[in-house]
């Protein structure tokens, strides 16, 4: 009785909670929910008790409150959450306290405050983020705490973090600027006195040094009764304003001062002070460079001490030569950071660290026509790395000092001759845009329009000076330049009295008060050669034809129309390379140029023309059928063959002229050219001066040649390249004395392709390197193999192409390939052809000697072919002739080839060379040879190309 009265008491205290509470067993099935959990559930008590709390209300394991639970009961320690229910879409507040029997749970919805918590975060993101864009700062101070808060941005715009500032009124004061710290306090002391709204400028002093100017504006808080107990303000930075709105006024200043053509050295001494007061702690350095272009001058420098200018007066240029020296000698700009560590300055340190300099950054000072002036020094007394926005400062007054510069120079040669603005090559004017009227101008301007002073000053000056393009009305004095500053470099045209125009290069700076000042100079002659040179580079220089390429290009843009017919016409040149080597180049030019204008005048405006290589023209006709094209190309190749008779010459040539057109022989230009090529290159294989269409079998040679190519640059790396062995045998017993390897090519996507077409095609292509050498190294390595298997008394040739010989390493790549499988020198034959003896006679010669010297053999391939001479012949360490077996075929029923294989025997054995003869494909054959006394013998008749393995046998029969 007592324990049940004991447990409703329990129950109705757990009822009066105002939070949802509930009780789970260690099963997590209900065991007691308060009211206000059923309320919230939507649940009667008895529809719940005993119920799992997962199946009620299911959660995914390892879902927060999931986790939760099962952490308190693991730890037996109460615990806290707040996460999000999905299935009820609310945050809620778990508060979780663990028995040995179970759960007690207290949860409270907490959406609302959520809500409001994210609301509130992106309230203050917003504002932070406005903040940052705006570069506007907010501040609050507590004056009877003296504490003050600072926003995010605020602390960039000090360039600190709240860890580095302490937040109290006293260490804001101590970041102003010493100069503006006693002003700012006493205009706070006045607002508290005041309770009024205050606002002021002051400059403050980051950590790293940087000044900044901000405007701070703020208000006064008060209590009930009428102290002041909270200011709270906002700081915007306009150090970019006030610097821009302080170079503007200096620059117009000091521009001024140019136009009234006061002394260099006051120019030179207000830019320094210019940019001392914009980079408070910069020493500025103005040198001028002497007439030679070797030596500095003083020239400007208001705060470094005169001893040490003096010092630098007269100073050579040069590498090292200190940060001024290197910068003008280097022609660009040189930071020096530390002048006592630094190579440039080991010469000078002691000067310049004797005066409290430690730092200096030097920039050149380029006049307008890119020529060094002077050097715009900056000298620190501190160790010093330039700061972006410090580098800008600089480069902002380099303009300026250049036309001070000029300017100066130019007035002092003037002056020295005492006509400065009769001889003024420069217009100086000062213009009111306003009214469009000149105020003032020099000689200079009427000189060059052919007005006179009185005509310029009582005209508008848009009259004749206009803007390069008439599409729009604008005028050029007032307009800014790209970034919306003054300062305005542009072109114009000048409309003369007597209707010539010139163009005229302008620097122009608009004043505070309108009012443009401007120089220009007159690059009409300039413009002229630049339209020149832009000619020339579009144009042949010797036939004054258009550039190839841009005709490429026109033809590229008609084959964009499918339905618009286009051909190519590349006229070729018969054998003009004796021209030249018999009249000379000029009048081999002169014969082109006088070429170039018939060929012109004969294509009449039916087609465009153009020179493609040195004895080769380009035409290019669109809207003309095939046919019609023909007849064209046949005038053009009648022209060329007509007399051509210069000063002291008397000509008569002839022209091969190929033909391809659209979309026949293809669909894009640089097609169409190359097929027009190979058709006039068939023109003169045919006998020359003619006309050649091309043709489909061209097409496909081109394309085959093409499709070999793309395959064969990969043939060895996909390892589709194999060497067979064929036997050579000795005549006159016919014993096998060794194989010559044969290259054959199994392409994996064309299948099994001959050495006639591949072998020209990896020449042209340059290949032959490569894949000499890796024949060369794989017989090497059959022939060390067969050398283990016991195999003796052979040998094995291997063919070198004309590419191999000619080109440098041969020696290198057979020595290598010998020395890395082992193999005697003597077991190598090396076999070249016999018209490569004759390029380049002098270095076949010693290549030849030097891979004799390695002890290898000597053959030489096809003779008979090649039309060498015999006093060639001699001079070669030749160990063998191969008899080409185009002189063995019609053995031994033709008489001359009979004769020319007996006289080719007995040279070889004068000359102390074996004789072999290739292509022995009879009986009839081999025993006229034997009796001719050829020495050995090789071909179908005693053996076709065999694989290795194959091979290996025929040495396994031979050794018996």
């Amino acid at each position: 009785m007592d324990r049940t009265t004991s447990e409703l008491e329990f129950h109705q205290m757990f009822e009066r909670i105002t939070d949802a509470y509930v009780a789970l067993d260690r099963d997590w099935r209900y065991i007691y929910l308060n009211a206000k959990a059923c309320e919230f559930f939507g649940r009667r008590v008895e529809d719940l008790i005993g119920r799992h709390i997962w199946t009620e209300f299911p959660e995914g394991e390892g879902q927060p409150f999931h986790r939760a639970y099962e952490q308190a009961m693991a730890d037996q320690q109460p615990r806290q959450i707040e996460a999000w229910y999905p299935p009820y879409q609310r945050w809620f507040e778990n508060r979780i306290y663990p028995s040995a029997e179970g759960l007690t749970i207290y949860f409270l919805d907490i959406t609302e405050r959520k809500r409001a918590e994210q609301e509130l975060l992106q309230h203050q993101r917003m504002l932070s983020q406005a903040q940052k864009v705006a570069h506007v700062g907010s501040w609050e101070w507590d004056i009877a705490e003296n504490r003050v808060t600072w926003s995010e941005e605020l602390y960039r715009i000090y360039g600190m973090t709240p860890a580095q500032h302490a937040a109290t009124f006293e260490s804001y004061l101590a970041l102003v600027h010493p100069q503006d710290r006693e002003r700012v306090q006493q205009t706070i002391a006045q607002a508290v006195t005041g309770t009024q709204p205050f606002e002021f400028e002051e400059r403050i002093v980051r950590p790293d040094g940087a000044v900044r100017t901000l405007l701070s504006r703020g208000m006064v808080e008060v209590d009930a009764a009428g102290r002041a107990v909270r200011l709270m303000g906002a700081c915007q930075d306009i150090s970019e304003r006030k610097r821009a709105e302080q170079l503007e006024a200096g620059q117009h200043e000091i521009l001024a001062g140019i136009a009234a053509q006061r002394p260099l050295a006051q120019s030179l001494a207000q830019i320094a002070h210019l940019h001392e007061a914009m980079n408070p702690g910069a020493l500025c350095s103005l040198l001028l460079l002497d007439e030679s272009g070797q030596h500095v001058l003083h020239g400007a420098a208001p705060s470094l001490p005169e001893a040490y200018s003096r010092a630098l007066h007269g100073l050579e240029i040069g590498e090292a030569r200190g940060s001024c020296g290197t910068a003008a000698w280097r022609r660009e700009r040189v930071v020096v950071a530390d002048i006592a560590s630094h190579p440039y300055w080991a010469n000078y340190k002691s000067l310049a660290l004797a005066h409290g300099l430690k730092a200096c950054w030097s920039t050149p000072v380029l006049g307008s026509g890119g020529k060094v002036l002077g050097t715009f020094a900056v000298y620190f007394r501190e160790l010093r790395e330039p700061r972006p926005e410090e580098l800008y400062s600089i480069d902002r007054m380099l303009p300026l000092t250049g036309v001070a510069i000029e300017s100066e120079q130019l007035i002092r040669r003037l002056r020295e001759r005492d006509r400065f603005f009769e001889m003024s090559l420069e217009i100086f004017c000062i213009i009111d845009p306003a009214k469009q009227r000149l105020v003032q101008f020099n000689p200079s301007l009427p000189r060059v329009t052919g007005y006179s002073a009185d005509e310029l000053k009582s005209r508008s000056y848009r009259e004749f000076l206009r803007v390069e393009s008439d599409v729009f009305d604008v005028d050029p004095m007032q307009q800014l330049d790209a970034a919306g500053q003054r300062m305005h470099d542009f072109v114009s045209r000048c409309i003369c009295r007597d209707g010539s125009e010139r163009q005229l290069e302008w620097v122009s700076f608009v004043a505070p008060d309108g009012l443009v000042y401007a120089v220009a100079r007159d690059i009409t002659e300039r413009r002229r050669v630049e339209a020149e040179l832009a000619y020339a580079s579009s144009h042949d220089p010797v036939t004054g034809l258009q550039h190839h390429l841009l005709l490429e290009h026109a033809l590229a843009e008609i084959l964009c129309y499918p339905n618009v017919p286009a051909s190519v016409l590349v006229v070729g040149l018969d054998r003009f390379q004796l021209v030249n080597a018999s009249v000379g180049h000029p009048t081999g030019d002169d014969v082109l140029l006088r070429l170039a204008t018939r060929l012109q005048t004969a294509l009449g405006g039916r087609g465009r023309i153009a020179r493609f290589a040195g004895d080769e023209f380009m035409v290019t006709v669109a809207g003309m059928p095939p046919a019609a094209v023909l007849e064209l190309a046949e005038v053009l190749r009648a022209v060329v063959a007509e007399p051509i008779e210069g000063e002291d010459y008397r000509l008569l040539l002839t022209a091969s002229v190929g033909v391809s057109h659209s979309s026949a022989h293809g669909t894009d230009a640089r097609n169409l050219l190359r097929r027009a090529e190979a058709a006039m290159s068939q023109a003169k294989q045919e006998g020359r001066d003619r006309v050649c269409e091309f043709s489909l079998a061209q097409m496909q040679e081109l394309e085959d040649r093409l499709l070999l190519g793309n395959h064969l640059r990969d043939a060895i790396r996909l390892d589709e390249l194999e060497l067979h062995y064929q036997p050579q045998h000795a005549a006159a017993d016919l014993r096998l004395t060794g194989f010559e390897a044969l290259l054959r090519w199994n392409c994996r996507q064309l299948g099994q392709v001959s050495p006639a077409r591949f072998i020209p095609i990896a020449e042209a292509l340059g290949l032959m390197h490569e894949i000499g050498g890796w024949v060369l190294d794989v017989a090497c390595r059959q022939v060390r193999e067969w050398l283990d298997l016991g195999y003796r008394d052979f040998t094995v040739a291997v063919n070198v192409s004309a590419q191999q010989l000619q080109r440098p390493g041969l020696l290198a790549q057979v020595a290598a390939s010998l020395q890395r499988h082992a193999v005697p020198p003597a077991m190598l034959d090396v076999e070249i052809t016999e018209s490569s003896l004759m390029e380049n006679v002098g270095r076949v010669q010693r290549t030849l000697a030097e891979l004799k010297a390695l002890g290898i053999k000597l053959s030489l391939d096809d003779f008979g072919t090649g039309y060498s001479s015999l006093a060639y012949l001699k001079q070669f360490p030749i160990d063998k002739l191969k008899i080409d077996q185009i002189f063995v075929r019609d053995l031994p029923q033709d008489a001359a080839d009979a004769a020319i294989v007996r006289t080719i025997i007995a040279v070889a054995h004068e000359l102390h060379m074996g004789v072999a003869a290739e292509g022995v494909a009879t009986a009839e054959q081999a025993q006229f040879l034997v009796g001719a006394g050829c020495d050995e013998l090789q071909g179908h008749h005693l053996g076709h190309a065999l694989s290795a393995s194959d091979a290996a046998r025929r040495l396994d029969a031979a050794r018996g």
